[in-house]
């Protein structure tokens, strides 16, 4: 499969092309392909079930702010068997998660200003 093809096949199961990876494809069609067979190597364990592997790239998804990995991980993890009260817990989850990173990130700060009371 080459970048058409594989561009031609995400529309045709009604998902959304990444635009990063649109563009890239526009430059360097050969990075586009080896970052999709990262992928494919990612995912092609057994130790997971589909279902929960698309619930862990949901929830990075939201994490990141990649508004389309989220969309394209929500469908593929309702294809893959998660229900929608999975899929939403997995948001509240990944949700708490980055928000309990901003606590963490502002560690500095929060040593200044409990040091200067």
């Amino acid at each position: 499969m080459n970048f058409q093809e594989w561009m031609a096949d995400v529309k045709k199961q009604g998902k959304q092309v990444p635009r990063p990876l649109e563009l890239l494809g526009k430059l360097d069609e050969n990075r586009v392909m080896a970052h999709l067979s990262d992928k494919k190597a990612a995912y092609s364990g057994d130790a997971l079930p589909m279902k929960i592997k698309a619930l862990i790239a949901l929830a990075a998804g939201i994490a990141l702010d990649s508004a389309p990995c989220i969309l394209n991980n929500t469908k593929a993890a309702k294809e893959a068997g998660a229900s929608t009260a999975e899929i939403l817990e997995t948001f509240a989850v990944a949700k708490f998660s980055k928000g309990a990173t901003a606590i963490s990130s502002a560690l500095p700060a929060l040593e200044w200003l409990a040091e200067s009371k």
